[in-house]
Order: C-alpha cells, then sequence, then structure tokens
C-alpha cells in the first residue's frame, strides 16, 4: 500500500479517545439502570456516567474546533461519489448525536435534584428546580440519540471492516494511531 496522508495528531487522538468513552458509556449507561434505586451503587455509577458524558461533550467540541482547524485528507479516487456521500451523511449524523446525546443528558440532570458529581472532583448543581417533565423529555431525547449512536457506531466499525478487509484499500490508514504519515 502507498502511504496515505493521515488525519492531523490531534484529530486521530481525539477520535480514539471518543471512541473508548463512547464504549464506557454504553456499558454504563446499559448496565447501571439495573442498579437498585436510591443506592450508593448506583448513584456511583450514574455519577460516573454523568462524569464521562460531560467529557465526551467537551472532546467533542475540541474535535470539532479541530475538523475544522484542519481539513480531512483527500479520499482515494477509487471511492465513489456514493460512498463519499453515505460517509459525509454518516458522519455528521455521529458527531451531531455525539454532542446531542451528552447534551440532552446534561439537562436533563439539570431537573433533578441531584445535578452532576464530576470524577468526585467538583459538583455541577442544577440550575433548575426538579421538574419530571422536563427531565422526561430531555432524558427521552438522551436515550434515542443513544440509540442512534450504538446504530451509527456499529456502522463505522463495519465501515471500516469492509476498507480494512474487502476493499483492501488505505481509509482506514487516515485515522490509525500507529503507523503511516501524519499531518503535522
Amino acid at each position: 500500500m502507498a502511504s496515505t496522508e493521515k488525519y492531523h495528531k490531534s484529530i486521530i487522538t481525539l477520535h480514539w479517545l471518543i471512541a473508548i468513552i463512547v464504549f464506557i458509556l454504553i456499558a454504563l449507561g446499559l448496565n447501571m439502570v439495573d442498579i437498585e434505586r436510591g443506592t450508593p451503587e448506583r448513584a456511583f455509577y450514574y455519577n460516573l456516567h454523568k462524569s464521562f458524558g460531560l467529557t465526551l461533550l467537551l472532546l467533542m467540541i475540541a474535535r470539532i474546533f479541530f475538523r475544522i482547524k484542519f481539513k480531512a485528507p483527500p479520499l482515494p479516487s477509487n471511492v465513489s461519489l456514493f460512498q463519499q456521500t453515505v460517509a459525509r451523511a454518516s458522519h455528521f449524523i455521529l458527531y451531531l448525536s455525539l454532542v446531542l446525546m451528552p447534551l440532552s443528558g446534561l439537562i436533563a440532570s439539570q431537573f433533578t435534584k441531584y445535578g452532576v458529581h464530576y470524577f468526585g472532583l467538583f459538583k455541577i448543581p442544577p440550575l433548575f428546580s426538579q421538574n419530571k417533565f422536563y427531565y422526561d423529555l430531555f432524558q427521552n431525547l438522551h436515550k434515542a440519540f443513544a440509540i442512534v449512536i450504538m446504530i451509527m457506531v456499529s456502522v463505522h466499525i463495519l465501515a471500516a471492516f469492509k476498507h480494512i478487509f474487502f476493499d483492501k484499500d488505505d481509509i482506514f490508514e487516515r485515522i490509525n494511531l500507529f503507523k503511516g504519515k501524519n499531518k503535522k
């Protein structure tokens, strides 16, 4: 394979850091709901989930900033216009969901008595009084975006495998952490 131009190293680092956090959030989100209400264990896992969620939101803001600042490397000429369009659309949906999911969770937390205890370091107190209507509204949006993210991440991973194992092109090398030529 010829040397492929890669994304800027800040984008590559954020991509993989965000991926790890998304998998942690999915695991926490799917399992913490089964923990008995009112227990310290439930509070611990909910606060951990909220802390990783807020971290995800901040990292996504940074990622969008760097993505605007450092343009994507060009796609290989063998990538069809259809594939380019699908890739752009799926990335847009993924980015949008990765911002709106933690944002909706953060907003939902503002309508509870709990707020957010960020990794036990400090507390973001609720800005509003408890309101079940608004909590449920933003919590349902949070859940809907979580489902969209799980679908889009699955599609994203399947597309990566397609490029690695079937197309055998250099698309994956553009975001690979470990080898190839980086943009400075």
